[in-house]
């Protein structure tokens, strides 16, 4: 494993010490803290492109995505730590966690041609509805619901870690009360080939419309291929609309029935036909597993990526033991 190749760059109270992701508004680094919260934790730090850096819209949209993260605190979300602004750069500290994305997962069994095991992917998508259930329930100082809705939800928003952890992020575009940044009608914010037909028609959303994205996510895992697939993202939109999904089944003849029925339920077209909340889910793929006797935990997914990635797990101890060794510079202004 070679040095990191760039030096670290000094930002507030951070060294930004190499980019791991560039998205739509913002770029992702993994950086060293050191103010005196969080003196030498490693973070992912998100903070908004240099281009958005004078447009109010997406500095606003930003802050609201920080001021969510900061409210939520679970063991299946990944956890925001600091929000805050440096020169023309706002930017949003979050929990590092070192491992895969679900999504990255679903490509690696898509390469070995077979679908992610059963009780694996009823493991990991019950833990995500967790992270989201209490998202979703979540209250503010006075007790008011803050009907938190992700909005943006696919395999790529849900983290694996090396130790087993299942993590929900990127509370970018989700819908809040108290958000500064409103959407406007007709303005269509979210993920083709995951949104609820409720997101496509543009109508009012509650946390149902995230059950049906966790559900397309759940059919993904199963069968090796989303519910609605079509030629263009126009199609595939008029098919979710339409929301006749096939049973999971016609594609991996290893589902039983019971696991069809609750993949389905989820992708209800009708809001008042799916799970009411998150935890329902949960507790129905839960029942399963016990039901087949398929127990699978943290520790037996832990297993698994740590077999199964090991080079990269070697990869990521070499380069926090580079980290680790990395001091701020005596100049470096330490709040």
């Amino acid at each position: 494993m070679h040095s990191p190749k760039r030096q670290p760059l000094p930002f507030g109270d951070y060294l930004l010490l190499d980019r791991v992701g560039v998205g739509g508004m913002a770029e992702i680094w993994r950086a060293k803290m050191f103010g005196a919260e969080g003196l030498g934790r490693l973070v992912a730090l998100k903070r908004i492109l240099p281009h958005f850096a004078d447009d109010e819209e997406f500095i606003s949209m930003f802050l609201d995505e920080g001021r969510i993260g900061l409210q939520l605190l679970h063991s299946n979300l990944a956890q925001a730590f600091e929000l805050g602004q440096i020169g023309p750069y706002p930017f949003l500290s979050q929990e590092y966690v070192p491992g895969k994305s679900l999504g990255e997962l679903f490509e690696h069994f898509q390469q070995a041609s077979r679908p992610m095991p059963l009780p694996m992917a009823c493991y990991c998508i019950s833990r995500m509805c967790s992270g989201l259930d209490y998202a979703h329930r979540k209250t503010d100082g006075h007790g008011r619901e803050l009907n938190i809705v992700h909005r943006g939800l696919s395999l790529d928003d849900v983290l694996i870690s090396f130790d087993g952890e299942v993590k929900v992020i990127d509370f970018g575009i989700a819908k809040a009360a108290g958000r500064v940044t409103q959407t406007q009608p007709g303005i269509l914010k979210g993920k083709i080939g995951y949104m609820s037909p409720e997101q496509i028609d543009g109508l009012a959303l509650d946390r149902r419309s995230d059950v049906f994205a966790i559900g397309v996510c759940l059919y993904e895992l199963l069968s090796g291929q989303r519910p609605f697939v079509g030629d263009s993202d126009l199609a595939t939109m008029e098919l979710t609309r339409k929301a006749q999904a096939t049973p999971p089944s016609v594609h991996n003849p290893y589902i039983p029935r019971a696991l069809d029925s609750i993949v389905l339920k989820a992708l209800t077209r009708e809001v008042k036909g799916r799970y009411a909340y998150a935890s329902e889910l949960e507790e129905e793929l839960q029942r399963f597993l016990i039901h087949r006797d398929a127990d699978f935990d943290q520790e037996d997914l832990a297993r698994y990526m740590r077999s199964t990635f090991a080079e990269d797990l070697q990869r990521e101890a070499q380069r926090q033991r580079e980290y680790a060794r990395i001091q701020p510079p005596n100049d470096f202004d330490i709040h």
